[in-house]
């Protein structure tokens, strides 16, 4: 997670608030606003990689039970060609 851009980019948004509010740049209102809005990014970002690796996963799972249905189909007709041949 530390390699992601999003997550750097929230790090330096957070950093660059507390410090403009710090030298009274920004008012408390905007600093949390930015503080926010950084943390959720990172927050949504994580939650998007979740799903997609998810989604990922459960289409392998289907792949492999696709094969292995085929597979058995495959075996029982080999199976009636053995005792008819």
């Amino acid at each position: 997670m530390l390699k992601s851009k999003t997550v750097w980019t929230a790090i330096t948004a957070i950093l660059g608030a507390i410090g403009g509010y710090f030298t009274g740049d920004l008012e408390l209102g905007e600093m949390l606003q930015l503080v926010v809005t950084s943390g959720l990014a990172v927050f949504l970002k994580h939650a998007v990689k979740k799903s997609e690796d998810a989604a990922e996963a459960a289409a392998d799972a289907a792949a492999d039970a696709a094969s292995a249905a085929e597979l058995g189909a495959i075996k029982k007709v080999a199976a009636k060609i053995k005792k008819t041949g």
